[in-house]
């Protein structure tokens, strides 16, 4: 009888336990960082009152007889699983989503804790609130040239943030340049399609590059093909007198444009590159004007009473004389003859063409007048030729200025071409090409300034700040100038690839390739072409007078107490895109001085300083440890633990890293107890106890009823 009621105090122990433990949890159900705790409960010893036998012969096994001495607590597990998050706003509080722990100090010992409530003491550091131990991690320190890093392999200390830090003032060495260069800017290649007199498409295409020798205005360089093999311009080979009308697949010139695009001037070149007052452009087509090989007007001497010169006019118009229609010749190619026949007292002319295959058509005529009047009857009438199947028609030609009556005084062979005006470039306005015969058909040439610029502030040794310029002109397909200036317009000084300070202005040509991508860099302009040498890889000035080059007659050559600045750019992570301009300078490694406004903590733990000069530094980092079995810590009291045999040795680091978890900055992590289930976990441990009661009363009224049968 003494057995269970010895099995029934064991019960009543450690149920007991349970309910106090359920009531440790409750208790600390708003402990930020808790972990609460179950209890779990094993048998006790059992006594034997007989040994089990295995089956033998015909018998069947027998199992052991054993009745148990009560129970016992097995364990009081920590749960470790993950709080709730709880937002508080506060700057130094600090929540760790997932395994680790923060690391805190006395002096002597470490302590580990989940409960992020930390706060500043008067002398920076971040501490516990109800202990004063201090934080662990890592605090930033200044390198010589001034710059705060955080090194996570030194071993970790207090971390200490003191109001008032200055971050020191720091040169300007280099600037780095990214993002896009849209490809189609510029004066955009552009085609106008006219007709020939045969009704023949003539395509026309314009195009444009910069003018190197001409970089600060706003002028190009265009050139005009004719996309059609059969047709050619009809070009001065020079401006001067000796000029001669040539045939050229291109021609070329200039036109310089205003800020926005508009017209200010247009010239055409002769073959010489050098300018023509005329600005029409004109090719070598049939019916068009005649002229002679100069593309002067062709003259025809006469007399009569007093000599005379008369103009011959018109266009040619050849036609088949059976069914009228036009024929091809060569309008290049074209001879009118003048004869007179002493023996035979008469005067003749002929007009030599060539038809497309290069055959030879000629149109004679023999009169005993040869008068003015009777050739312009003849070339208003027709003339036939009689040596080719079919026979064709010549009209069109006249001699003006002269009387009908007067007789043609020459005996000379002249030189004529056939002339059409047919496309009036731009004087004025918007790049526009107009067909001269067809004021309808007409072709503008889009335009999207070359130029874009972008900006950004460097600083001397002793902070001073000053505006640099970084201006971009495209002046070809993929190349582009840059120069680089103050916002004043001073040039700044080159800095050659070779690291040496020169007084040329800061200027360069970068390339890109057919992808968009940058190919070069230190190309340069000399003498208006683009050379594959003599780049600039940076720029330079003394402060002591902007943009000026150091003085050689003091000493020391920058009586400026910061002495020069030198920066270097980086144009690596430029493109050359059809997409808008977004280039920017995204990163310059000077500052001004600046005091420590504020911080903020990131998710990696994190101390991120920000300075009134409005730079941000870093200033420390949180140190976070993790265990192999956090469950075996031990409790110290004020939400800490402190390392036992079974925790195993803390393995710290940074945050987000081997298995830590991020740091949540503003938050604490509420407790993970569930009322819910703690409640339940009460009344069963209440129903236990009372059962287990139960047994011991029980045997105490048998015992009872043992001591009352003998009386």
């Amino acid at each position: 009888m003494l057995r269970s009621m010895y099995s029934g105090i064991t019960g009543l122990r450690n149920f007991q336990d349970q309910l106090d433990v359920v009531a440790n949890n409750i208790a600390n159900v708003n402990t930020i960082g808790f972990k609460g705790s179950r209890t779990t409960f094993q048998s006790t010893l059992f006594q034997t009152l007989a040994a089990g036998n295995a089956p033998q012969d015909l018998l069947g096994g027998i199992n052991p007889m054993q009745i148990g001495l009560g129970s016992k607590i097995a364990s009081i597990d920590k749960l470790m699983t993950q709080g709730s998050p709880m937002s508080t706003g506060k700057t130094t509080d600090m929540m760790i989503q997932g395994e680790g722990f923060f690391i805190l100090s006395d002096g002597v010992g470490q302590y580990y804790t989940r409960a992020g409530n930390f706060t500043r003491d008067y002398n920076g550091f971040f501490v516990d609130p109800a202990s004063g131990m201090k934080l662990q991690g890592w605090t930033a320190r200044l390198t010589p040239d001034g710059q705060r890093i955080v090194d996570t392999n030194d071993p970790i200390g207090d971390i200490q943030i003191s109001s008032g830090q200055v971050m020191p003032a720091k040169q300007t060495s280099f600037v780095k340049l990214a993002h896009n260069l849209n490809a189609g800017v510029g004066i955009q290649d552009t085609t106008i399609v006219i007709k020939s007199t045969l009704g023949e498409n003539i395509p026309v295409r314009f195009s444009f590059e910069r003018d190197l020798n001409n970089l600060n205005q706003n002028v190009y360089l265009w050139e005009a093909k004719i996309l059609d093999t059969n047709y050619n311009f009809s070009n001065l080979a020079d401006n001067t007198s000796s000029a001669a009308l040539t045939p050229t697949q291109t021609i070329n010139g200039k036109v310089e444009l205003d800020d926005y695009g508009k017209v200010i001037n247009w010239v055409n070149y002769a073959g010489d590159d050098s300018p023509l007052s005329d600005t029409r452009i004109s090719i070598f087509d049939v019916n068009g004007n005649i002229v002679g090989i100069d593309g002067e007007p062709v003259t025809i001497g006469t007399n009569n009473n007093n000599n005379n010169t008369g103009t011959l006019s018109g266009s040619i118009k050849l036609v088949d004389a059976t069914t009228n229609e036009l024929v091809y010749y060569n309008p290049e190619d074209i001879q009118l003859s003048f004869d007179y026949d002493n023996n035979n007292n008469n005067y003749s002319f002929t007009i030599t063409l060539k038809d497309s295959q290069g055959q030879t058509i000629d149109f004679n005529y023999t009169t005993n007048n040869g008068t003015v009047g009777e050739f312009n009857q003849l070339l208003s009438e027709g003339i036939v030729d009689d040596t080719t199947s079919p026979n064709y028609k010549l009209t069109g030609l006249s001699i003006k200025g002269v009387d009908d009556s007067d007789t043609i005084n020459t005996t000379t062979t002249i030189n004529l071409r056939s002339v059409r005006d047919v496309i009036q470039p731009p004087v004025a306005g918007e790049i526009k090409f107009v067909d001269m015969n067809n004021p309808t058909n007409f072709a503008t040439a889009e335009y999207i300034s070359p130029k874009t610029t972008t900006s950004t502030v460097v600083y001397d040794s002793l902070g001073n700040s000053y505006n640099v310029y970084l201006n971009f002109t495209k002046i070809n397909e993929n190349t582009w100038f840059w120069e680089a200036k103050l916002d004043d317009g001073t040039p700044l000084y080159k800095i050659t690839t070779d690291e040496q300070l020169v007084n040329d202005p800061a200027n360069g040509v970068i390339a890109f390739d057919s992808n968009g991508n940058l190919a070069a860099t230190n190309w340069s302009i000399v003498n208006g072409n683009i050379v594959q040498s003599g780049g600039t890889a940076g720029f330079w000035f003394d402060p002591a007078e902007q943009g000026a080059a150091l003085n050689p007659d003091v000493n020391p050559p920058s009586i400026a107490a910061a002495g020069p600045v030198m920066v270097s750019v980086n144009f690596q992570e430029l493109t050359q895109f059809a997409a808008p301009h977004s280039i920017a300078v995204t990163e310059q490694d000077g500052n001004a001085q600046g005091t420590l406004d504020s911080f903020a903590i990131n998710t990696n733990g994190e101390i991120i300083g920000i300075f009134s000069n409005g730079l941000t530094a870093p200033l420390g980092q949180v140190a976070l440890a993790t265990f192999n079995n956090p469950e075996g810590l031990l409790e110290v009291g004020n939400s800490m633990y402190a390392m036992s045999s079974n925790s195993g040795l803390p393995q710290i680091g940074v945050s987000g890293v081997g298995g830590r978890g991020s740091i949540i900055p503003g938050a604490l992590e509420m407790s993970n107890v569930d009322l819910a289930e703690e409640f339940t976990n009460m009344i069963i441990a209440q129903r236990g106890f009372q059962a287990n009661s139960r047994s011991i009363t029980t045997a105490d009224q048998i015992l009872n009823e043992l001591v009352n049968i003998k009386r």
